[in-house]
């Protein structure tokens, strides 16, 4: 006799691969397929199948807490912080219609949000996905891909780190692309999911057509390449004077300050503290300059303060981001040094200053930011009753009704009406003119 476990309300049997087989070469349609089609869902979907027992299992299973010994920073322990992939299979549709499939690899991702009844994940095709997911990027096929809850904001919005991504896509940031869907996991229904690029050498590749990279995280932290040109920027900032026309020279050909400077503004705008001594990525190729990645923003654009962060639509993020002391927040001083001593330089401040006016003069303009907002929103709404449905009951802290969620949404058009004059107050008191 079979046994069966019961995981997030849903019965998987252990030991069994579910496998819902799909006759590309006739007019028949596998039964996931025909689930599809039935719920008429508006969004793509993703059918994702793997092992139950590599999913659920106590001892084996990457989805569950369960017995593991794996530990995340805070001292938790639990299977999904192991790290460890699976085996899966994974077919998208779109409007009903199978459009690709691939085998490959998934793990859990995701700091704190793995504690969530809904979890993220990260994919690794075998081969490629061959499609083009992001409507205004041209590529069409992806090594690995990020399926994201939206992070912390799962309870809330579920569009939050989108939004800020979606409000910078015409400056000088490298950004993730967002494509919402839905997932069936081993054909259960499994909500609203955030498809998102990974940022690895594919997507350097792709984005900037380089390939031997140094790429970097946190304090210097190697992802790929080395630190020593980075070193080397940090002893320069250090120990030069950037006033100086000579030593700034050096830093232009060093550091693309463009980039820098548009992902200062988007960051300080956002009121994003969970940043930037934490959920900070830069790097460089070997024969150009450094920049900076956004990803992760969950605890913008009024998100905090929670968990002891500060935030919110009052918050100023520019003095947060200026500082140079002790702190048990995320800016400590060698977070803040480059910031700090960039600002230093006369030229750099007054282009500082004017491209932050500008931005919230345009791409952060209250009229457009609600645009962008109530069009995301419009993107998900037929979903997220039966989205809010699936997970209600798994945690308390989740949206219980369509009315929390619009009341969720209301935070963000409330930060979007009121936070330019804010932070256009912060610049007059940091730099002490009238504007």
């Amino acid at each position: 006799m079979l046994n069966s476990i019961k995981i997030n309300g849903a019965d998987f049997i252990k030991g069994i691969i579910l496998i819902f087989f799909v006759f590309s070469c006739s007019n028949k349609k596998s039964p996931i397929q025909n689930k599809i089609v039935s719920e008429g869902h508006k969004l793509p979907v993703i059918s994702i199948k793997a092992d139950s027992i590599s999913l659920f299992d106590d001892s084996l299973g990457i989805y569950v807490k369960g017995i593991g010994s794996a530990q995340n920073w805070q001292g938790i322990k639990a299977n999904y912080f192991s790290g460890k992939k699976i085996k899966m299979e994974f077919d998208y549709f779109v409007n009903g219609k199978l459009v690709m499939q691939q085998k490959g690899k998934m793990k859990v991702s995701g700091g704190g949000s793995r504690k969530q009844p809904q979890k993220s994940f990260n994919i690794k095709a075998n081969e490629s996905f061959d499609y083009s997911f992001f409507k205004n990027l041209p590529f069409k096929n992806y090594k690995n891909l990020r399926l994201r809850v939206s992070g912390q904001d799962w309870r809330e919005t579920h569009l939050r780190d989108a939004l800020m991504h979606n409000l910078v896509i015409s400056t000088n940031i490298d950004i993730q692309a967002y494509q919402p869907a839905v997932m069936y996991l081993n054909g259960k229904y499994w909500g609203i999911y955030n498809i998102r690029e990974k940022f690895n050498k594919n997507y350097i590749f792709q984005h900037h057509n380089v390939e031997k990279i140094d790429a970097l995280e946190q304090n210097s932290k190697i992802i790929y390449g080395d630190d020593k040109a980075y070193n080397e920027l940090l002893d320069f900032i250090r120990n030069k004077n950037l006033n100086d026309d000579k030593n700034w020279e050096w830093i232009e050909k060093n550091v693309d300050i463009n980039n820098f400077i548009d992902y200062y503004c988007a960051q300080i705008y956002f009121a994003n503290t969970d940043w930037p001594g934490n959920n900070i990525k830069y790097w460089k190729s070997s024969t150009g300059k450094w920049r900076w990645f956004l990803h992760d923003t969950d605890m913008g654009f009024a998100f905090a303060p929670m968990w002891e962060h500060p935030g919110g639509i009052e918050h100023n993020t520019l003095k947060f981001a200026l500082n140079d002391s002790i702190s048990k927040n995320h800016n400590k001083p060698w977070s803040t040094l480059l910031f700090r001593k960039f600002l230093e330089n006369d030229q750099f401040k007054k282009d500082f200053v004017k491209k932050f006016y500008l931005h919230l003069n345009t791409i952060f303009k209250t009229e457009r930011v609600l645009v962008v907002i109530d069009s995301l929103a419009s993107n998900i709404a037929s979903e997220m009753p039966k989205h809010i449905d699936r997970w209600k009951k798994d945690a308390d802290y989740f949206l219980q009704s369509i009315d929390d969620w619009e009341r969720e949404l209301e935070i963000l058009r409330d930060f979007a009406r009121k936070r330019p004059e804010i932070v256009k107050l912060h610049l007059q008191r940091e730099f002490n003119f009238i504007k």
